[in-house]
């Protein structure tokens, strides 16, 4: 009764997901995927497979994978601040300006997304002028959504 009372609901669910497909370029994958989930729907009523998506998630294995993760992140920032470090170095050496600090702010989103959104550089006492031309150096040569930052120590 059981097997019978699988397969005529995912029959049924079968019948109203096909008549959801629309008609576009993707009609025959989307009808091939949902005759497999009405075919898995069946074996596994017939065999009497249990799918259990409701298991104990075990932290302590995950804690290995997160600390990696924290330290992926770490090593990542650490490297592209070191690279734009540089950079920022090269642009403003060539112009003879030479700050004393250079602050590189970013910003790890998730997967494939790593954003610099501030670069501050810090001055020395006096040093006003150099500190305005090479945010003005900076905003030509660097993206528009970096802000650009000058500190001059008192």
């Amino acid at each position: 009764m059981r097997f019978l009372s699988s397969v005529c609901i995912a029959a049924i669910a079968t019948a109203l997901f096909r008549m959801l497909v629309p008609e576009n370029k993707f009609s025959k994958q989307i009808s091939l995927l949902i005759t497999a989930v009405f075919l898995l729907t069946g074996i596994s009523a017939a065999f009497g497979t249990k799918f259990d998506f409701d298991e104990d998630y075990n932290l302590e294995e995950s804690e290995d994978y997160i600390s990696f993760s924290d330290e992926v992140n770490e090593n990542l920032k650490q490297k592209v601040c070191d690279e734009m470090s540089e950079k920022v170095r090269a642009i403003l050496a060539a112009e003879e300006i030479y700050p004393e600090e250079i602050h590189i702010i970013v910003n790890i989103s998730g997967l494939y997304s790593i954003d610099i959104t501030q670069v501050k550089l810090v001055f020395s006492a006096g040093e006003q002028a150099a500190a305005k031309a090479a945010a003005e150096v900076l905003s030509r040569e660097l993206s528009e959504s970096i802000k650009i930052t000058t500190e001059v120590k008192e």
